[in-house]
């Protein structure tokens, strides 16, 4: 699959809501540094173009991560489309501390933060980056 950049606007323009959407931009974020770095970004996304996919931001400790996009609606027999990008760890602690800076700035904020803003970023750099490489895009 060909993943583009996203538009992100005030009016939501890119993305596209459904019945049981009551949270369509929540984030969850995981570091585990049990045996050795293992850090991941995951955030589900809504979008016109996509269909609702799954990004997932991983760092392992090396100079190299990952990036996974899961497309969650059934293609053939209830598979999943799944395509694997690998980017520059730079590129992931760069937006990883944009995302922590945000979400700890908001603690004092009437609403909930859900990185959505961020996530998108964070998805953009990493498909228009010029050392992106695509590792895999199958079902």
């Amino acid at each position: 699959m060909d993943y583009k950049p996203i538009v992100f606007d005030k009016e939501y323009s890119a993305f596209e809501y459904g019945p049981d959407d009551w949270d369509p931009f929540a984030t969850t974020l995981v570091f585990d540094d049990n045996n050795w770095m293992h850090y991941k970004l995951t955030a589900d996304l809504p979008t016109k173009a996509y269909g609702k996919i799954r990004l997932k931001f991983e760092y392992c400790g090396s100079e190299t991560c990952h990036m996974e996009i899961t497309k969650l609606q059934p293609i053939y027999n209830d598979a999943r489309y799944i395509t694997v990008f690998e980017f520059s760890a730079e590129l992931f602690k760069k937006h990883i501390i944009k995302f922590l800076e945000r979400h700890i700035s908001s603690w004092d904020e009437e609403y909930a933060f859900s990185g959505e803003k961020e996530v998108v970023a964070f998805y953009n750099a990493v498909v228009t980056a010029p050392d992106t490489k695509l590792l895999r895009d199958w079902a």
